[in-house]
């Protein structure tokens, strides 16, 4: 079954349409699909305690050659700013990008949060696949003061007809592999999103239309077959199975880690993943068999540009 694309949109829901840019490549059914925390990308200087080094055209241009070597179908990104700063690492005439709505509400609201954490979750999408936006995973800002980010929800559509159901999230940061009764504040607002994320898949996995979710969980997810990760893959509803691309990898990325005290900024590995992308059953029997896949720079490069401190994962699905 190939990819068709309408001329039209349809009902109420966002329905992107139009043609691929590389047809030769693109004609069939297989699909990359993937995530990367894109650190700070923000057209405009960040404005927080410690910034995080200003990037400057050539950063843009490596970061848009990472880009070009993933080749993804769909990105699933985090802590981008703005549609400017993607558009320099994602052209704009090949990629409809799709963000949070976190920022628009904010527009609404209290005035204390009239300019929320400027990190936004959302996706990248070819220009010329079909797809509909859901509603935003809102509750994941536990509070609803718009500190903590959402999670964005599409369906890909195939044939015009639903086929595969995406979730990208940020989650809290700084409860990596602790344990979630932790007293830690940050641990326990990463066990109520998960909560909340268990719901998600509990709904999700009622519906016969597969789905993954992908993106930043800030948790080394199956590092010792770990409490959080048994609660979201908990067998129900009866038959739910859920799988990580990442359970038995490790990382090779080698970021840049900078600090007032040094001049120059340090070079870390941290072997175990919070980057994850999460497939139920039916999604992991449409994955390409060894497709899993980490896109990391060489230390030398790492030290010569402002890239980010994660590196990007994919993988790909036949639909």
């Amino acid at each position: 079954m190939q990819w068709l694309f309408p001329l039209f949109l349809i009902s109420a829901l966002t329905l992107v349409n139009g043609s691929f840019s590389k047809p030769n490549i693109h004609t069939v059914n297989t699909l990359t699909i993937a995530s990367w925390n894109l650190q700070w990308l923000s057209s405009d200087p960040i404005v927080i305690k410690n910034p995080p080094p200003h990037r400057t055209h050539v950063d843009y241009q490596q970061l848009a050659n990472i880009a070009t070597q993933l080749d993804a179908d769909i990105l699933a990104f985090q802590e981008v700013a703005d549609r400017q700063a993607i558009s320099k690492v994602l052209t704009n005439d090949e990629y409809i990008f799709e963000f949070s709505r976190r920022r628009l509400e904010s527009q609404h609201n209290d005035k204390r949060y009239a300019q929320p954490w400027p990190q936004f979750v959302g996706f990248a999408i070819r220009d010329g696949i079909s797809y509909v936006r859901n509603a935003d995973l809102h509750q994941l800002d536990l509070r609803g003061n718009k500190s903590l980010r959402y999670g964005v929800d599409i369906t890909l559509l195939n044939d015009g007809k639903p086929a595969l159901r995406l979730l990208t999230v940020h989650l809290k940061s700084g409860c990596y592999s602790q344990q979630p009764s932790t007293k830690k504040r940050a641990c326990r607002q990463l066990n109520r999103q998960f909560e909340i994320l268990e719901q998600w898949v509990d709904h999700r996995a009622a519906e016969p239309l597969p789905f993954m979710i992908l993106g930043d969980f800030n948790r080394r997810l199956t590092l010792h077959n770990g409490k959080i990760w048994q609660q979201l893959d908990d067998g129900r509803p009866t038959g739910l199975s859920l799988y990580a691309a990442t359970e038995g990898q490790k990382s090779q990325c080698r970021i840049k880690i900078h600090s007032k005290r040094k001049k120059h900024g340090q070079i870390r590995h941290y072997p175990n993943f919070i980057d994850h992308i999460v497939l139920d059953g039916r999604a992991k029997l449409k994955m390409v068999n060894n497709s899993f896949r980490e896109l990391t720079s060489d230390v030398e490069v790492v030290k010569a540009f402002n890239l980010s401190d994660h590196c990007p994962i994919a993988l790909s699905l036949n639909l």
